[in-house]
């Protein structure tokens, strides 16, 4: 399959720029950035929508004391399991927003979505979120050995999928059939030259409180051991890749890295970037950007 390297050419819509617009006014950036350092997140998981539960069926387990929700179509057999990771700095747990897109990419696709509240920093570390993803896809691949799985993930949930891809090849494990990534977070040493520039496109995310937020995480860990910043892992061997991002995103930096990296070496890379557009479009689910992204995504689904 020929590697899709697109830019979106359409002006950003009305809506976007109210967005971007209201979060400057309302210094959203500074409240994530004090939220990172105090740990001041929501812990608790949202729960699935109505609307979601009744239109399929949504199952809720227990693992290690978190919930692991999966949903499937209430007729006809699914041959794709999406495994989602969301983001949340990997500290926040998953948000109304998040379902949203869950529901929107669902509806589309005779799939089933398997959403884990994985463990959080400062809580937890790396190791234990690994752990515990590790448990859940061995099992997913004992029960369902002939069909494909996914990783997808946004920001935090991104950098997580890739980082797990990596550390599959790096025990000779089964890779998922492909890693769907949006704005994904790659470096948490937030050291790329191009990030003081993004710094102050970003009316969402800052480099002090992602600084933070990825020590926390790491752990014992060093900041650039491939399971905290998967941009520093080897690249070879894996399955293939699609990245969406942003261009007033701070993390645009990881994609534009990641690109480089991957093409460089010849791997199936897609990449989808969207000029103007903000950190995590992509739940802003009524935009016309994450309409289009959402639809782009599908197709990769096959």
């Amino acid at each position: 399959m020929k590697n899709i390297d697109y830019r979106h050419n359409v002006p950003p819509s009305f809506k976007a720029k109210l967005i971007v617009s209201a979060m400057g006014l309302i210094g959203i950036k500074k409240r994530m950035e004090q939220k990172m350092i105090s740990n001041d997140f929501e812990k608790k998981p949202a729960e699935p929508p109505r609307s979601l539960r009744g239109n399929f069926d949504v199952r809720e387990k227990k693992q290690n004391g978190r919930k692991v929700w999966t949903i499937a179509p209430k007729e006809g057999k699914s041959h794709v399991i999406i495994v989602y990771l969301h983001g949340g700095a990997y500290m926040a747990n998953i948000t109304k927003q998040h379902w949203n897109l869950i529901e929107k990419l669902i509806h589309k696709k005779n799939s089933t979505m398997v959403v884990p509240d994985y463990p959080l920093a400062p809580e937890a570390s790396c190791k234990e979120t690994y752990e515990f993803i590790g448990r859940l896809y061995a099992k997913l691949i004992a029960e369902h050995p002939k069909k494909s799985i996914i990783l997808m993930g946004d920001s935090a949930g991104g950098g997580l999928a890739l980082g797990f891809a990596q550390q599959l090849r790096n025990e000779n494990k089964k890779q998922p059939h492909q890693l769907i990534l949006f704005s994904p977070w790659l470096d948490v040493t937030m050291s790329d030259p191009d990030l003081p520039l993004l710094d102050k496109e970003d009316k969402i995310l800052s480099i002090r409180g992602l600084r933070d937020a990825g020590q926390k995480y790491a752990g014992d860990l060093d900041l650039k051991d491939h399971r905290v910043s998967p941009i520093y892992g080897s690249l070879n061997g894996l399955c293939r890749i699609s990245i969406f991002t942003g261009t007033k995103d701070i993390l645009n930096a990881d994609a534009k890295r990641c690109k480089k990296l991957m093409r460089d070496l010849q791997a199936d890379l897609d990449y989808f970037e969207y000029p103007d557009m903000f950190h995590d479009w992509v739940i802003f689910t009524g935009l016309k950007e994450s309409v289009h992204g959402i639809n782009r995504a599908n197709r990769l689904i096959g």
